[in-house]
């Protein structure tokens, strides 16, 4: 390992760090935040920018190249509309950062070493986000979770953030963590859960690093539970079964533990109890089948895939451009498309109202793209000695990416928010990266003696 990616592999993980446990720390330069994530990318991008790669061909470089086109453009069109460019030209920033992760961290992996480093520090800033979901949830831990909730370095909206968790100083409320609201915050646990066997399995770690592991595996499943999240929640169901079905011996035996063992602990508190809000899940799914159309929370849902080919039709310039997210942060600027009250709740949506229909489809068909490239992988391996890190990388990455698809189905943060657009394309370089770790363990690591 040579300095120059010594440098970039550090930077790397103190990012996923970062974004895992608080990427919302900033301070103010004037009318704009300066946020720490972003200066800790850049830095990456930095010093990986001349970092060769084992293969000068990235699988659906283009795609990304176009998405990232189109966020500019629009931002840029939309600002000369709105009269300026000091907003979008901020967001075009942070927006191009979150796209490089997809181009860096592929650079950066070259061997199953350099993953487990970063998982390391990503299982720490998951252990910080499990721990406040929890605590701000149950009432008589808020108190603590306040100590790091309430600080506005952490989180811009610190004071009206505490005020929202003290309305019900004896209940149970929906937790929350310095990532932002409940679904995000659960998604980007998700996202972690699964990587977590990897270093449970290969890394191995001792010490405090390996109580803090243990704790988290744990806690992430209970910490999403509390976010009262029905997306959230249906994203660890299909982790939960992903894991069980594609990984087999210890990991499936601890996967099924952690599920049996949560369940009856939450049984045994009661569902009912006032500790939690499970009577919120159940309303919420049952509305959802029996009145989808009587609450705009479910609603919203489904007309997010249905309202955007309504509305291209009535503006056929919405297939090529929309209208980007930056006029949302300039006052007396209402959206072109019809107003607030328009359902955007889905990626799909977001995207089309925020970069168009083109940019809209690109940006689902890479996932997808992304998840039956992952499956290629599966089913090219075999579980031979010098294959079974591959497969079970493989295997966790397809289980994330199956969880993925519910904050794809029903939130819209991977588009419209940067620190969601930097989790969605670091998992998409996670899944590119594959192929540095099968061609360090055929090419470049010794093959072990028969």
């Amino acid at each position: 390992m040579n300095k120059r990616h010594q440098q970039a592999l550090r930077w790397l993980c103190i990012a996923v760090f970062v974004l895992f446990a608080a990427p919302k720390i900033n301070i103010k330069i004037g009318p704009l935040p300066l946020y720490l994530i972003d200066l800790l990318i850049f830095l990456t991008f930095y010093h990986a920018r001349k970092l060769p790669r084992y293969s000068n061909k990235l699988p659906y470089k283009k795609h990304v190249m176009v998405i990232l086109f189109m966020i500019i453009i629009n931002e840029f069109i939309n600002g000369l509309l709105i009269g300026t460019l000091l907003q979008p030209t901020y967001l075009i920033v942070r927006m191009s950062l979150a796209v490089s992760l997809f181009f860096t961290i592929p650079k950066i992996i070259r061997s199953p070493k350099d993953l487990m480093k970063i998982l390391k520090y990503g299982m720490v800033g998951a252990f910080i986000t499990s721990l406040l979901l929890i605590f701000s949830s149950l009432p008589f831990t808020r108190g603590i979770s306040l100590i790091l909730l309430s600080n506005p370095i952490l989180t811009p909206n610190a004071v009206s953030l505490s005020s929202n968790l003290m309305l019900a100083p004896d209940q149970g409320v929906r937790g929350t963590s310095l990532i932002g609201v409940s679904i995000l915050s659960g998604a980007f646990l998700n996202v972690m859960w699964p990587l977590l066997f990897l270093l449970l399995n290969f890394y191995k770690p001792k010490g405090i690093l390996k109580i803090i592991l243990l704790l988290t595996i744990v806690l992430v499943p209970i910490a999403v539970v509390m976010t009262y999240s029905r997306g959230a929640i249906l994203a660890l169901f299909l982790v939960v079964l992903g894991l069980g079905i594609l990984l087999k011996g210890k990991i499936r035996l601890a996967v099924m533990s952690i599920s049996f063992l949560g369940f009856v602990g939450f049984s045994f508190i009661g569902f009912d109890s006032e500790l939690f809000m499970f009577q919120r899940i159940e309303q919420r799914v049952k509305a959802s089948f029996e009145k989808p159309y009587e609450d705009e929370r479910e609603s919203e849902r489904i007309m997010a895939y249905i309202e955007p080919f309504e509305h291209v039709l009535e503006k056929p310039i919405y297939f090529f451009f929309g209208e980007g997210f930056a006029r949302n942060k300039v006052a007396n600027t209402p959206n072109l498309s019809g107003g607030k009250n328009r359902s955007d709740h889905a990626v799909f949506a977001a995207a089309y109202y925020g970069f168009g229909m083109l940019t809209s489809f690109i940006i689902i068909s890479l996932y997808l793209s992304l998840a039956f490239y992952t499956l290629r992988f599966i089913m090219g391996l075999s579980n031979k000695r010098n294959e079974a890190f591959a497969v079970k990388f493989s295997k966790s990455i397809f289980v994330l990416l199956v969880g993925f698809s519910s904050w794809f189905t029903f939130g819209h943060a991977a588009v419209s928010q940067p620190r969601g657009t930097m989790l969605m394309f670091f998992v998409f370089g996670l899944v590119v990266a594959q192929k540095n770790i099968l061609f360090y363990l055929f090419n470049v690591q010794k093959k072990p003696k028969r």
